[in-house]
């Protein structure tokens, strides 16, 4: 009765962390066609965020030397802070001025996995299970069936969204390898991520920003304040890592293969996006390789019976 009950506490806490990840991509890629941009959005996060988590990092600590001596140290506190910070955020919301929500939502969740094993069998020594390699093998099929469509048909160079999506997905594997490396909390590393990247990326902004805020209306500011700085810089971590305790590591990541089904039915409604044939086979096969990548159970109908 108590694992029951945890797993429907677990898939409560992963789906409320799923429909903050989808509800971020579909604010940012209305957010890109309004009056605001991603240069915007990017001060609206961290500022936010910044200021939320400042008494967490100063708990923790700022400075490189609490991830480890001398350069190692500089080495990861620069990677977190570039891997899922601003310059992550400024790739990934940039994307979406050019490439829809059915590419974003494959290409961010469904690249990630894929450099992560690679960052992990290279920097970390890990050893990857048969099974989760044939969905590795899975997600640069489906990649390359949206880089079809982007390429032939998208219109207003849907492939510069494409590349940004997976430049940002290797930024935020770097951030989990060097998080990983640094031995911190989830908590705190998002702490100082968050600070850091308001004190690097607000000066810059209040000199070169454009008049997106002032243009924009109190109501669209305080909606995309609480989008991207509140839920996804802070809630869906907390909400996110309760999934991962109550469920287990495998079974948790393995509801982020949902994250690109979703957001893509959400986007007709809400966006007038309607996806082309060959995007929807994208989207299937890279969620399947993401399920068999997190080293998640299979169906029992896929299972092998035993002899």
């Amino acid at each position: 009765m108590n694992d029951s009950h945890n797993a429907t506490k677990g898939l409560a806490w992963g789906l409320f962390a799923i429909s903050i990840w989808v509800s971020w991509m579909l604010a940012t890629r209305w957010g890109v066609h309004s009056s605001l941009d991603f240069w915007d959005l990017t001060a609206l996060r961290f500022g936010s965020a910044g200021l939320i988590m400042l008494p967490v990092a100063l708990r923790g600590g700022l400075s490189p030397r609490t991830l480890g001596p001398g350069a190692k140290g500089w080495l990861l506190w620069a990677t977190m802070i570039a891997g899922a910070g601003f310059v992550y955020q400024l790739c990934a919301a940039s994307a979406f001025v050019f490439a829809p929500i059915s590419h974003g939502s494959v290409m961010l969740p469904g690249t990630m996995p894929l450099f992560v094993a690679g960052l992990s069998v290279v920097f970390l020594g890990e050893r990857i299970a048969p099974a989760r390699r044939a969905g590795f093998l899975l997600i640069p099929v489906g990649v390359l069936c949206l880089a079809w469509v982007g390429f032939a048909h998208g219109a207003g160079g849907e492939w510069r969204g494409q590349a940004l999506f997976v430049t940002a997905a290797l930024l935020w594997a770097s951030y989990t390898i060097a998080m990983r490396k640094a031995g911190t909390q989830p908590l705190q590393a998002t702490a100082l991520v968050c600070v850091w990247s308001a004190v690097f990326y607000l000066p810059f902004y209040a000199l070169l920003g454009g008049d997106g805020l002032a243009r924009a209306g109190w109501g669209e500011i305080a909606f995309q304040t609480l989008i991207q700085g509140v839920l996804s810089s802070v809630v869906s971590l907390i909400a996110y890592n309760r999934a991962l305790q109550l469920l287990g590591a495998s079974r948790g990541a393995a509801l982020a293969s949902l994250v690109p089904v979703l957001a893509t039915v959400f986007a007709i409604p809400l966006l007038g996006e309607w996806p082309a044939p060959l995007d929807w086979l994208g989207v299937a096969i890279i969620s399947t390789g993401v399920y068999l990548a997190t080293g998640a159970p299979l169906p029992a109908f896929l299972r092998r019976a035993p002899a």
